[in-house]
């Protein structure tokens, strides 16, 4: 479990005197910094022995005074510590992008209607979690074979001729058929694709009680090649499962995209949408808390951000690690732990490297720490 949080404390990044054990019992002041205390010279020190000087003893040879600084001439001086400021990193939840394509034909009524019915509540859990989503329906208004039209507050509240919500909810107004919902998404594309964006976990929706005209890998092939962005995307499919008298023919299609692309399939047989819905919400919110992104935090007042001068560290379970940099995702596989910028020109936020990120994800309790004005660490 990776807690967020977000509080300033002044340190130190050298030697790990001084560094509490947690940051629980820390009294942070009105501005959120928490002092743990000044480090390094106090400049006091004095020569070991007053004055300074000794004179050798009559009949020594040179005769000349000597320099004594109480300590081995021989020991390195000591570095002085790097001081900085910290921050307990806050994780970013990816965006959602979900796409419903919903079968407008004349068997469909009682499905278009629960559709209707429960897409604010499945929206408003998505949002209530805490992860940004863009929904867009395919789908004709109502009068147009059993179409649809979403109230608000997802919808834009001028139903039953037009619910727009831009950029939160499109409504692509077309009549889909018994057997060309996925045709629809790909011949569409442009009507939809404007409120969707690049770096959010894509879902498609489909809610038929039939087949389809085009191939799960045909479609599968296409869609990705629709946008990078869809490399990743999750097909959820509500169709039948099986022969029943609410549906016309098995969506084998759909539930083999399902299987490819790991959605979630549920049984239009059924009858009964509250808990399918239910559960697609839970799978798109459990798939954009990816704990792997962090955003850097402000340099205190009066300072710059300097890209160089960045550090992470994991305290957890296991106990304190000093995460390296690398130069960008392509260099993730030459390390065992790392982190990368996500913009190396302008950086904004952190990211971990997938074998860093699964690792995080492995522990009870950690907190990721990113400390700001000591020289970064290279990963090795």
């Amino acid at each position: 479990m990776i807690v967020p949080a977000l509080c300033l404390i002044a340190g130190a990044c050298g030697p790990d005197e001084g560094r509490p054990d947690s940051f629980s019992g820390l009294d942070a002041g009105d501005d959120g910094i928490t002092s743990l205390g000044d480090e390094g010279m106090d400049g006091d020190d004095e020569m070991a022995d007053e004055g300074g000087l000794e004179e050798s003893e009559p009949g020594e040879e040179g005769g000349a005074p000597l320099l004594d600084f109480g300590g081995d001439p021989d020991e390195e001086p000591e570095q002085e510590e790097c001081a900085s400021v910290s921050a307990a990193a806050q994780a970013i939840k990816l965006p959602a992008d979900i796409l419903f394509v919903v079968d407008n034909s004349g068997s469909m009524e009682f499905e278009s209607n629960s559709v209707q019915a429960n897409l604010n509540s499945f929206s408003q859990q998505i949002i209530a979690s805490g992860v940004d989503a863009h929904v867009a329906l395919i789908s004709s208004y109502p009068g147009d074979g059993h179409g649809i039209c979403v109230d608000a507050p997802l919808g834009g509240g001028a139903c039953p001729n037009s619910d727009d919500n831009y950029p939160i909810f499109e409504h692509v107004d077309t009549f889909v058929n018994s057997h060309n919902a996925l045709e629809r998404v790909v011949e569409r594309y442009g009507d939809w694709s404007p409120i969707m964006r690049p770096d959010a976990v894509k879902h498609v929706v489909v809610v038929s009680d039939d087949e389809s005209n085009l191939s799960a890998n045909n479609f599968d092939e296409t869609f990705r090649g629709l946008d990078l962005a869809h490399e990743d995307y999750r097909l959820h499919a509500i169709v039948s499962l099986e022969d029943c008298q609410a549906a016309a023919e098995i969506g084998d299609t759909y539930i083999e995209l399902a299987n490819m692309t790991g959605g979630v399939l549920a049984d239009l047989c059924d009858q009964n949408f509250a808990p399918v819905f239910e559960a697609i919400s839970e799978e798109v919110i459990a798939g954009s808390q990816l704990a792997c992104e962090y955003a850097i935090p402000e340099p205190p007042p009066g300072e710059s951000f300097d890209p160089d001068q960045v550090n992470v560290q994991v305290l957890s379970e296991q106990g304190e690690e000093t995460i390296g940099q690398v130069d960008g995702p392509s260099a993730c596989g030459q390390v065992s732990q790392g982190w990368y910028y996500d913009d190396p020109e302008n950086p904004q936020n952190i990211v971990a490297c997938p074998q860093t990120c699964a690792t995080f994800q492995t522990y009870e309790f950690a907190e990721i720490i990113i400390e700001l004005g000591c020289e970064t660490v290279i990963a090795e």
